[in-house]
């Protein structure tokens, strides 16, 4: 799923490129995408992109004043082009005066990318509810220690819930916790103030180097960068060698989620038992 800093820079890559763009027609490609009717849809034609922005994982188009926003799920993409944007998996397409075409598609099985159209984000219920993002200039060690002793989840569930902090997501976290040198599952508010300290600033890092390194490799495109293309630590890499140790990455299952982590870097050495068989090792 795209995470912060794939969508900060795709929202920077849609305005350099839209602004200015007068909106002949949008039509949803997937109708159970389309959460609202009034403003209905064609509501958007004839209308100038003034704008674009995001609110964690949601990215919306400023239309004068309408905002048509999207939540891209785990397999969503954008693309601008000129050309007939592909059937398979299609959520949303949005017509230009100059002939481009902005194309909202989902891949995989699951179908729950979503459409808003709107006076104002924050009317979206799932934008209104998000918790404060890590690269606000007014997130510090402070609020994040606020947030992990609230606890009710294991660390990474914490990171991962977008109603206490928003916009990371299964990837980022992982990496935040390998360079934290924490265990996905130690309990939040036990960190004490040395691990907030940890977290804190491998959390703010991780997002700022990755969010210089999809600039770099956007180039200025609509896109989103493929995962093989991210150069993830430890996310998705169970098998491989650790970069910082040589220790063998390993990963386990919370919920629907792969963890993949570090043992000598992260547990103590210690490979955590697969929640689907057994407890988590603490």
């Amino acid at each position: 799923m795209p995470e912060l800093p794939e969508l900060d820079v795709l929202v920077t890559n849609l305005e350099a490129n839209l602004r200015g763009a007068k909106v002949t027609g949008a039509r949803p490609l997937s109708p159970s995408a389309l959460k609202t009717f009034d403003p209905p849809l064609t509501a958007v034609e004839g209308r100038t992109v003034t704008g674009a922005g995001r609110r964690a994982k949601y990215v919306w188009l400023v239309l004068d004043d309408l905002f048509l926003v999207v939540h891209l799920s785990l397999g969503g993409r954008m693309t601008l082009s000129e050309r007939t944007p592909p059937r398979k998996g299609g959520v949303l397409l949005v017509e230009f005066e100059d002939g481009r075409r902005l194309a909202v598609t989902e891949g995989g099985t699951q179908r729950r990318a979503a459409v808003w159209l709107v006076d104002d984000p924050q009317a979206v219920p799932q934008v209104a509810a998000l918790g404060p993002e890590p690269l606000d200039p007014d997130f510090t060690p402070e609020v994040l220690a606020g947030i992990l002793a609230k606890g009710g989840h294991v660390l990474k569930g914490m990171l991962t819930d977008q109603r206490m902090l928003s916009g990371v997501g299964n990837a980022w976290s992982d990496e935040a916790l390998h360079r934290a040198r924490l265990s996905p599952f130690a309990r939040p508010e036990r960190l004490g103030p040395d691990g907030v300290a940890r977290l804190y600033e491998a959390l703010t890092t991780v997002l700022r180097e990755a969010r210089e390194a999809m600039a770099a490799q956007a180039g200025g495109r609509v896109e989103i960068p493929k995962s093989a293309a991210r150069g993830f630590a430890v996310h998705a890499r169970a098998g491989a060698p650790c970069f910082v140790c040589g220790d063998t990455i390993r990963s386990v299952w919370l919920g629907e989620r792969e963890t993949s982590y570090c043992p000598t870097c992260q547990t103590n050495g210690r490979v955590l038992a697969d929640r689907r068989r057994s407890k988590f090792l603490r």
